[in-house]
């Protein structure tokens, strides 16, 4: 009888270890998922050898599912639950590869996952920075090269607050200012 008591114990004991792991489990923060946009653009007119964007470079720390936006005092605020839709690399490459295609002709740009064509002028992008932050606007800090010629170009973009919808908003702007910027060189 006391053999049965314990088993029943036990087995009362790991049902509620169960409940309260469960009830844990389900109470998690469901996570926010985010985008960029792409940005409208005017028509450039363009003819000759397409672009195509063989690489971007990320600040450290930002190349990552969550959103990041700067803090006072040289801090990070890594946000676990806002996350972008991919990875932030390549969610900013194919960003401003459709804004440029929205700016140049038909087939003047090569999309990622397109085919290259024999001769491509290749566009490299460095980003100093992508961020949000600590002020309520968007920094983009970019160096880019097109026929080997060096660019620079400083975009700040306003936004009504840090919140990540607000982040995402302001980045697919200030990406389509770069886009802007980028076809006018073409």
């Amino acid at each position: 009888m006391r053999l049965r008591g314990c088993a029943v114990a036990r087995a009362c004991g790991a049902m509620l270890l169960f409940l309260l792991c469960s009830c844990s489990f389900f109470s998690r923060t469901k996570n926010e998922i985010y985008t960029l946009d792409r940005i409208a653009g005017a028509k450039v007119a363009a003819r000759g050898t397409p672009i195509g964007i063989e690489s971007i470079e990320l600040p450290p720390g930002f190349d990552r599912r969550e959103i990041v936006v700067r803090s006072a005092n040289q801090q990070l605020d890594v946000r676990s639950n806002q996350l972008w839709s991919s990875g932030f690399k390549e969610l900013v490459l194919h960003t401003l590869a459709f804004d440029l295609a929205a700016r140049l002709p038909e087939g003047m740009i090569v999309l990622p996952g397109e085919t290259k064509p024999a001769a491509v002028r290749p566009v490299d992008v460095i980003f100093e920075d992508l961020s949000a932050g600590p002020d309520s606007k968007v920094t983009l800090d970019a160096r880019w090269t097109l026929d080997h010629v060096a660019h620079h170009e400083t975009i700040a973009v306003a936004i009504p607050s840090l919140d990540s919808s607000n982040v995402a908003m302001g980045t697919a702007q200030a990406l389509g200012q770069l886009a802007d910027r980028i076809a006018a060189a073409r």
